[in-house]
């Protein structure tokens, strides 16, 4: 994967393991979590929902994050959830980086993948990369290729991967997390990222916190959490990362950081769109 979209997923992530909760721990001696746990179901994926957020470096917005959930649709009798994520780098850092990337997901309700495509576009073309996920005979189909402005679509490559059972990409996973936040516990989570599976850990600590963010005039109620990514995006972002998400039924992710090679990455909700929804007030 290039550095552009293994920062996407790791902002994504960031996003989506901001919560904490209540319930049991996963035993040290697991290493990795393909099973469903209890979730909230009806409560995080709301067709018309949109977030936006702020990525900064220090002083410097460098580019933003838009989750939205287009769609509920039947897909051999199962309903599923479409849902679209967008990167876009801050047009004043053109000169360092230019990303314009989409992701594209259909999830269940347990908020497992089902299909999942990027689309990273250049001045030259858009690269498109996709996953299609057969549960019933454990294995995922993964395609890349191309699309230029003359309108010819190239396909680069086709692989079949065995998995070992419901998987995650870094957009399902966003969605993944705010299901399931009301649990504690410890845990790996196998996701995709392209055609390697790598694990990520998560620590849900149920801890009630205050967190101040820019769009809102008084503090917000989230739980926290915190956990380790394996490996290395564009900015040096790597390693340890904290979340925080509100504490209600909607559990929307509200702040997030990840250590860089110097310093440290924020993501910051700036926006929202969910009915009446507003940021939970943080009361002592």
């Amino acid at each position: 994967m290039n550095g552009g979209r293994k920062t996407l997923f790791i902002l994504s992530l960031l996003v989506a393991v901001a919560f904490g909760g209540a319930g049991k721990p996963l035993p040290p001696s697991e290493e990795a979590f393909h099973g469903i746990p209890d979730g909230e179901s009806g409560t995080v994926l709301v067709v018309g929902e949109e977030l936006e957020y702020s990525v900064r470096y220090s002083f410097f917005d460098i580019g933003t994050i838009r989750f939205r959930v287009i769609s509920k649709e039947d897909r051999g009798g199962r309903a599923v959830y479409r849902a679209v994520t967008t990167m876009d780098s801050s047009p004043g850092l053109s000169w360092l980086l230019n990303l314009h990337i989409r992701f594209i997901g259909l999830l269940d309700s347990a908020m497992f993948s089902h299909t999942w495509m990027s689309e990273d576009s250049t001045t030259e073309s858009v690269g498109f990369r996709s996953m299609v996920f057969d549960y019933v005979k454990n294995r995922m189909f993964y395609t890349t290729g191309e699309r230029r402005p003359s309108g010819i679509t190239q396909v680069l490559s086709l692989d079949t991967v065995s998995i070992t059972g419901p998987s995650q990409d870094g957009l399902s996973l966003f969605y993944f997390a705010r299901e399931y936040v009301r649990q504690k516990w410890e845990l790996q989570v196998p996701t995709f990222m392209d055609a390697e599976e790598e694990l990520t850990r998560i620590r849900f600590t149920a801890e009630r916190k205050s967190v101040s963010i820019r769009a809102v005039s008084y503090p917000v109620e989230t739980v926290y959490l915190d956990g380790t990514a394996k490996f290395v995006g564009v900015f040096g972002v790597t390693g340890d990362f904290e979340g925080w998400f509100s504490n209600d039924a909607a559990r929307i992710p509200i702040l997030a950081k990840m250590k860089v090679l110097l310093g440290n990455v924020e993501i910051q909700l700036t926006s929202w769109k969910r009915g009446s929804w507003q940021p939970p007030r943080f009361v002592d």
